[in-house]
């Protein structure tokens, strides 16, 4: 069972909290080899599993995020959310078991381009016979 949910940014109250970033690959790194001790430089805070159930409501378009039972689960406001909406939800928060940290990472679309489909290429292979 996961142990916390992370997240960069502060929390002023035990009932809120301003998300200031998104976990990376970097701070997957430095979470897992830092359990007990948190750098510094960067404001993680974690919100433990043990409760019976988490529940982040997300002002800017008013969704709540729960965390219940090892599964997460978004559900929508007034509005319905696209799918990258919900990727900017997920991508806020890294999951720590242990030493082991989770993170949701979107990968940019764009960076991939289909490539042209270019015609058959045709391979000759010859043999040089010596007489």
């Amino acid at each position: 069972m996961p142990h916390s949910l992370i997240f960069i940014g502060e929390r002023p109250s035990h009932s809120e909290m301003h998300i200031k970033g998104k976990p990376d690959f970097c701070d997957a790194l430095q979470l897992s080899k830092t359990s007990h001790h948190r750098p510094s430089n960067l404001s993680y805070h974690s919100i433990p599993f043990h409760q019976s159930q988490i529940s982040i409501h997300i002002l800017e378009n008013n969704s709540r995020f729960h965390c219940w039972q090892q599964s997460l689960q978004l559900i929508e406001g007034d509005q319905q959310l696209s799918e990258e909406q919900a990727y900017d939800v997920f991508t806020n928060f890294a999951i720590m078991e242990d030493n082991k940290v989770a993170i949701l990472m979107y990968s940019d679309k764009k960076r991939f381009r289909a490539r042209k489909k270019e015609g058959p290429k045709v391979l000759a292979a010859s043999r040089e016979v010596e007489v």
